[in-house]
């Protein structure tokens, strides 16, 4: 839409070359986003599989690739399913309720790893424990009631 109202203001030839040029800028400005945010996601699930699972932990730290690449696999068949299935809006609606439940489960998985890895010395406080239990039911009632939203709103419900 930016490249298309560049063409539309400066016109004819110079308005292509600049709707072009703003197309490339875009690109750079995107790849780079997209490409930390995706390797940040999977790393962070990475650890939560790496942490959680005593299976996982037992094999060999150099075979952790192949757990970051089977991630980021599943990750990016689940994307073309979704935008070949989905609405951009849809997708943006879909990806902010998985945040939610993700959030929800981190505080849990963040209360469970405290409780199991720390030493007792170490491990938080009532009022830490509390948090982060609350917070984990208000994230995935956030989501829940999102998804209950939207699916009324489609109909469903």
């Amino acid at each position: 839409m930016t490249a298309d109202g560049v063409y539309a203001y400066a016109g004819g030839q110079l308005g292509l070359i600049f709707w072009g040029l703003t197309l490339v800028c875009g690109c750079l400005v995107l790849i780079p986003t997209m490409a930390s945010t995706i390797d940040g996601f999977v790393r962070r699930w990475v650890d939560v599989f790496w942490t959680s699972s005593a299976i996982l932990r037992r094999m060999e730290s150099h075979a952790i690739r192949y757990v970051y690449f089977g991630v980021l696999t599943i990750y990016a068949i689940f994307g073309v399913i979704m935008l070949s299935l989905a609405k951009p809006t849809a997708l943006l609606l879909i990806a902010t309720s998985i945040y939610n439940f993700a959030l929800g489960f981190s505080c849990w998985h963040t209360l469970w790893l405290n409780h199991v890895l720390l030493p007792k010395q170490l491990r938080p406080g009532w009022f830490m424990k509390i948090s982060l239990l609350t917070s984990g039911i208000f994230f995935w009632m956030v989501g829940t009631f999102a998804v209950l939203a939207e699916l009324k709103k489609a109909g469903y419900l």
